[in-house]
C-alpha cells in the first residue's frame, strides 16, 4: 500500500496484487472483489472455508455450533443470484462470516454460554444479524463466549474452552474470544463482536487481530428474545467487526450499520465526515493511574506514535482524565446491574469458574443502593463532559488496550487483590466503555511470542476517524498473522 495517507486506503487494498493460494487466506475485501469479477464463485469460498474449520477448529474450539446445509444454501443462492444479474453484487457478497454466541440468529439458540440458556431459541435474527446477510455476508458458525459473555477469558459449562492459537495456556480474551479466534486463523473473514468492558478489543489484542467496539447505537442491538436492558448495557454495550485488517474491519462497519428502530438506542448518526483522514493531535497515553503499563506495552505506544507523527499526526504526552474514577462508575453501574439476574443465574449454575470470577468482579465493586446508582449515573454524565473536552484538544487518544501482555488462564479466578490488579490493567478498556467512546484495537507485533498491541480511542460516532489513523499504523507495521496455525 502507499505510505501516502490521503484516505483511500480501502481502494488501495484492492490495488492488484497476487493472491494466496489458498482462498481461506483472503482478506473480506479481497473475497467481494474476487466474487464480484466472478474468478471464484460463493461456493468455492465457502468450500474453502469448511476445510479450514474442519483443519483447526476440533484443537482451537472457536466455532461451536454451524449449520452447513444453510451456508451450502445461502452460496448456492448468492452465485444463482450473481448469473441472473452480474452487476448487482452486495458489498459482503459471498464473504464467509461468524456470528457471537449472544446475538439472536433465526432458528438458533442464543445461549450466551449458559446451559439454562439451550432452549432459548431465536424467533428471527437480530438487527446485526439482518443487516449482515442483507449485505450479502455467509453467515458460517456461532462463536463460543465465556457464560453470560463476561470474563476476559472463553470459556464454559456449555462448549468448554477456546484455545488461543499463538500459545494454549494464554487466554484466548473474552467475551468475545470465539470471533477473535475464529478470524486470526482463517476459519471465516469477518468476525462479530461484542464489548461492554473490551469483549472486542481484548480479545483482538490476544490474537494479534484487529477489532473496533464502535459507538454504542451506531448498530442496532435489537434482539427478539429480549425484552429490555438495564441503563448499562444501553449506554456502555456496543458490537462491532473483527478482521485481520483495517479495510476489513472498515467493510464489515458499513455492513453493519443499516438502520433499525426497533432498537430505541440506535442513533441516525452518519459515518463519514470531512476530516476523518485528517492527521490531528493526539494524546499519547503510557501512564495508567492506578496500573503500571509493562516495558513490552510501553515501547508498542511509543512505536505507533512515531508511526503517526512520521504521517503527520502531532503527538503529545497526556494523561486521561480520571480513569480511575470511569472504572468506578462502571464498576457501580454494571455490577448493580448484575445483582438483578446474572449473578443469581450464575450461582446456580455447576461452573465454579464463572462464579468465582463473576463474584470476583462484584467483590471489587462499590455497593451502592438507590441514591448510589442514581449518583453513579449523574457523575458518569460529568466525566463524560471531562473526557469530551479532551478529545476536542485531541481527537484520537492512543493508550494501552490492556496494561499487561496477554494473561495466562484462570488470572481471574486468584485473590480479591489479584482481580483488584486485573481491573485496573484492563481499565483503559473499561473506563472508555463506561462513557460510551468508540475504540479499536491495533496488533503492533510480538513480544516474547505474544501478540502486543495498541489502542486507538476517539469522540462518539468517529469511527472513520480511528480507523484512519490506525490504518496508517498497520500500513507500516509488518503485522503479524496467526493464518500459519497448523492443530497438532
Amino acid at each position: 500500500m502507499s505510505t501516502t495517507h490521503n484516505g483511500h486506503w480501502l481502494q488501495a487494498e484492492r490495488s492488484p496484487r497476487t493472491l494466496p493460494t489458498e482462498i481461506w487466506r483472503w482478506s473480506a475485501v479481497d473475497i467481494a472483489a474476487q466474487v464480484r469479477a466472478r474468478t471464484v464463485s460463493c461456493a468455492e469460498v465457502l468450500s474453502a472455508f469448511h476445510q479450514r474449520i474442519d483443519s483447526v477448529n476440533p484443537r482451537l474450539n472457536a466455532i461451536v455450533h454451524a449449520d452447513r446445509n444453510r451456508a451450502i444454501e445461502t452460496a448456492n443462492r448468492a452465485d444463482d443470484a450473481l448469473r441472473r444479474t452480474p452487476h448487482e453484487t452486495r458489498m459482503l457478497h459471498g464473504v464467509p462470516l461468524t456470528i457471537k454466541l449472544n446475538v439472536d440468529v433465526e432458528g438458533e439458540a442464543t445461549t450466551n454460554g449458559n446451559p439454562a440458556y439451550a432452549d432459548r431459541v431465536a424467533p428471527a435474527d437480530s438487527s446485526v444479524v439482518a443487516n449482515l446477510r442483507n449485505a450479502g455476508a455467509n453467515l458460517i458458525g456461532r462463536t463460543n463466549v465465556p457464560a453470560f459473555s463476561f470474563r476476559w477469558f472463553t470459556d464454559n459449562p456449555l462448549y468448554g474452552r477456546t484455545l488461543n492459537p499463538w500459545r494454549a495456556d494464554i487466554t484466548s480474551g473474552g467475551s468475545s474470544g470465539g470471533a477473535a479466534v475464529s478470524v486470526a486463523t482463517g476459519m471465516c473473514a469477518l468476525a462479530h463482536g461484542t464489548d461492554i468492558a473490551g469483549s472486542i478489543r481484548y480479545p483482538a489484542y490476544v490474537n494479534g487481530i484487529v477489532g473496533l467496539r464502535t459507538t454504542p447505537g451506531r448498530v442496532s442491538a435489537y434482539h427478539p428474545t429480549v425484552r429490555q436492558r438495564f441503563y448499562g448495557l444501553q449506554s456502555m454495550s456496543a458490537q462491532g467487526p473483527m478482521a485481520r485488517s483495517v479495510a476489513d474491519v472498515l467493510l464489515g462497519l458499513r455492513a453493519m450499520t443499516a438502520p433499525d428502530t426497533r432498537d430505541a438506542t440506535w442513533v441516525d448518526a452518519r459515518l463519514e465526515h470531512a476530516d476523518d483522514h485528517a492527521p490531528v493531535k493526539v494524546a499519547l497515553i503510557d501512564e495508567i493511574p492506578g496500573s503500571t503499563v509493562c516495558p513490552e506495552v510501553k515501547a508498542a505506544l511509543v512505536k505507533a506514535a512515531n508511526v503517526l507523527a512520521a504521517a503527520g499526526y502531532i503527538i503529545e504526552r497526556a494523561l486521561p482524565p480520571e480513569i480511575e474514577q470511569c472504572v468506578d462508575v462502571w464498576q457501580s453501574i454494571v455490577m448493580t446491574e448484575a445483582r438483578f439476574g446474572m449473578i443469581s443465574a450464575a450461582d446456580s449454575m455447576d461452573d465454579p469458574d464463572t462464579r468465582r470470577s463473576i463474584h470476583g468482579m462484584a467483590d471489587c465493586a462499590p455497593t451502592v443502593d438507590l441514591e448510589g446508582y442514581v449518583q453513579a449515573i449523574a457523575r458518569r454524565d460529568e466525566l463524560r463532559r471531562k473526557w469530551n473536552a479532551f478529545l476536542n484538544r485531541y481527537p484520537v487518544a492512543l493508550l494501552p488496550v490492556s496494561c499487561r501482555l496477554p494473561q495466562p488462564w484462570g488470572t481471574d479466578l486468584g485473590t480479591i487483590e489479584e482481580m483488584r490488579a486485573l481491573i485496573a490493567a484492563q481499565s483503559p478498556m473499561i473506563a472508555t466503555a463506561a462513557l460510551g467512546l468508540p475504540g479499536i484495537s491495533v496488533p503492533m507485533g510480538l513480544s516474547d511470542g505474544l501478540p502486543v498491541g495498541v489502542q486507538l480511542v476517539a469522540d462518539s460516532f468517529r469511527e472513520l476517524r480511528l480507523l484512519s489513523a490506525a490504518s496508517v499504523i498497520e500500513r507500516d507495521n509488518a503485522g503479524i498473522s496467526a493464518l500459519d496455525y497448523e492443530a497438532v
